[in-house]
């Protein structure tokens, strides 16, 4: 009976021991993508990371996760995946994703460990857009341990011939009522044709006066003569 007890309290000892190590395991995510812009029908690409491995558990490392993938369906539209020397392409199902090393060994340092590909969809709107990973759960090889923070980027969508952005636009729009307004404040509009210059006024004068003299003058001494 004692025999039975002490075998039992060990049993309970090694999965108390077990807890604590994977309750102080930690980890986090990176997300990146390399373009931070896109038109309409552009594919692009985000890569997926690990970062800040610190696990004491198991095998003392990561050899598998799960993750969920989130993105909008209306902007983006699902195309493949990619793994590296090091992982499997991830698995993609109904926005999740799930892959292992291809070694079957644990990995304890940053890297990369997949790709996704998005395409733009030809509707969608212009603007910023989200994606990002949640619940990544990394596997240590007998304890699944959540990733203490995951990983988000964002992605512009441009027009297709290079414009601005639904902000942009919205700008451009504000800036034109604007310009409009004022248009409209102005109910004395400025002359067309040149203005005349006072001081030309006053020159064109005296010269006409200047010439009513002479001719009077030529008049006065013709007179005289006759």
């Amino acid at each position: 009976m004692k025999k039975i007890i002490s075998i039992l309290l060990m049993i309970v000892f090694v999965m108390a021991t077990v807890n604590v190590q994977a309750a102080n395991d930690n980890f986090g995510t990176t997300l990146t993508i390399h373009n931070s812009q896109a038109k309409r029908g552009d594919t692009i690409t985000v890569t997926i990371g690990l970062k800040d491995i610190a696990i004491e558990s198991g095998e003392k490392g990561i050899g598998a996760y799960t993750a969920g993938i989130q993105f909008d369906s209306s902007v983006l539209e699902y195309v493949s995946t990619d793994g590296t020397d090091k992982w499997e392409a991830p698995f993609y199902q109904d926005g999740f994703i799930t892959s292992n090393t291809k070694d079957a060994e644990v990995v304890t340092t940053t890297q990369s460990i997949g790709t996704i590909t998005f395409k733009v969809r030809e509707n969608a709107k212009l603007g910023e857009t989200s994606i990002s990973v949640t619940n990544f759960s990394g596997s240590t090889a007998g304890t699944d341990v959540l990733a203490s923070n995951n990983g988000a980027t964002k992605l512009t969508i441009i027009d297709n011939n290079g414009g601005n952005s639904q902000k942009d636009n919205l700008e451009d729009e504000e800036t034109q009522k604007n310009v409009n307004t004022v248009s409209g404040q102005n109910s004395v509009l400025p002359k067309t044709g040149k203005q005349q210059n006072p001081f030309l006024m006053i020159l064109y004068t005296l010269i006409g006066l200047s010439i009513i003299g002479v001719i009077g003058f030529i008049y006065l001494l013709k007179k005289k003569d006759n």
